[in-house]
């Protein structure tokens, strides 16, 4: 017996904002909404494939900022990179109810889906803060500044606005390695495109001398008698650790 009905679409934001569209208009409740990458069949499940409509999920878009709030835009935008699977249908079910209570659609703690969709935003939020202050960008032998990250989230597109303005007058690239995509900025504006990871990666030649320095310099700011290693662990995930210039330097304080 044929009990759910699953959306697949593109993976894309807009495809999932189509979703939504056609959830309303289509009045339809599906169980799920799934990028059709990472499905997987469910015999209990009738599925139904949306394709990515730029102008309904232009409607969509302009819906949630005139009738709930810029606020609430931003917050479906960080579910939607989490890329956890039940993100899309916490995207559709915090909209109904957003388009029910508006702008106070926040405030309903109680109300399991907007505490799940807080929780999740909250993930993308932390990602994205801890992943600005952990950066370590080398320089090329071609000038061009290159870091490599494996973010739980999808927020290099997040982030890319925070080095545009810090490193507004160089060549760089942020590289989601795992995700197989990068940030290229050309010291005017930026883009996101697919990148697979480069086989060798040569250094400026002082570029070792550099990153000797930077050690030296964390090494003089250890202190023995304070290191404090879940202090540390809790602070700057282990995960995070191997794309540090200083990882295996043992100092925290």
């Amino acid at each position: 017996m044929i009990s759910k009905l699953s959306y697949l679409y593109d993976g894309s934001f807009e495809g999932l904002l189509t979703a939504v569209w056609e959830a309303y208009y289509a009045k339809e409740d599906p169980s799920e909404i799934i990028w059709e990458g990472v499905s997987h069949p469910n015999l209990l499940s009738s599925t139904k494939m949306i394709y990515t409509d730029a102008n309904k999920a232009d409607r969509v878009y302009r819906a949630v900022e005139e009738k709930i709030s810029h606020a609430a835009l931003r917050r479906i935008f960080y579910i939607y990179l989490s890329g956890e699977p039940e993100s899309g249908i916490i995207v559709l079910n915090y909209l109904r109810i957003g388009f029910r209570l508006g702008a106070a659609v926040d405030d309903y703690h109680a109300e399991p889906t907007v505490l799940k969709s807080e929780k999740l935003y909250n993930k993308v939020a932390m990602e994205k803060h801890r992943q600005a202050g952990l950066i370590r960008f080398k320089r090329l032998e071609s000038g061009v500044f290159y870091s490599k990250i494996d973010p739980d989230h999808n927020v290099i597109a997040l982030l890319a606005p925070h080095f545009a303005a810090r490193m507004p007058s160089e060549y760089w690239i942020l590289h989601d390695a795992g995700r197989g995509i990068a940030v290229f900025y050309d010291k005017n504006d930026w883009v996101v495109r697919n990148l697979e990871t480069p086989e060798d990666i040569v250094l400026k030649e002082e570029e070792e001398t550099y990153q000797e320095m930077w050690k030296a310099y964390y090494r003089h700011l250890s202190i023995e008698s304070r290191k404090n290693m879940s202090l540390k662990k809790r602070m700057m995930p282990v995960r995070y650790w191997k794309n540090l210039i200083e990882e295996g330097i043992e100092l925290w304080s």
